[in-house]
């Protein structure tokens, strides 16, 4: 693995919600597309230091939904690389629209080799 995967690094994504972003349920940026947007900025982090033929994967998450937000709100997600354990990756993230913060998690990614 590369050796300048290192705590520190970040990576942000921003996103104006769509309908594809709502909950079935409620008309509401939901849950899981909240998590799809925290780990494209842990991606975003250390894309750019993978070595050709690796990626990294999700394995763990613990997430905490604060507040809501609903279609054509501007959202980001600024995520930092905390701890590098081998492989392994940790991150912490906050998602906010505006100067209100929507969540905050921890994601646990590893540096795989990809699938042919």
């Amino acid at each position: 693995m590369n050796p300048g995967i290192r705590a520190g690094l970040t990576g942000e994504v921003e996103l104006t919600i769509g309908s594809e972003h709502l909950a079935p349920h409620v008309p509401k940026f939901c849950t899981p597309a909240m998590l799809f947007l925290i780990e494209q900025g842990c991606y975003r982090a250390v894309v750019s230091l993978l070595y050709p033929g690796q990626t990294v994967v999700g394995y763990q998450f613990n997430i905490r939904h604060l507040a809501s937000a609903g279609i054509g709100d501007r959202v980001t997600t600024r995520c930092t690389l905390t701890d590098v354990t081998y492989n392994r990756l940790e991150f912490s993230a906050q998602v906010q629209r505006d100067d209100t913060i929507l969540g905050t998690a921890q994601l646990y990614l590893a540096v795989v080799e990809q699938a042919s």
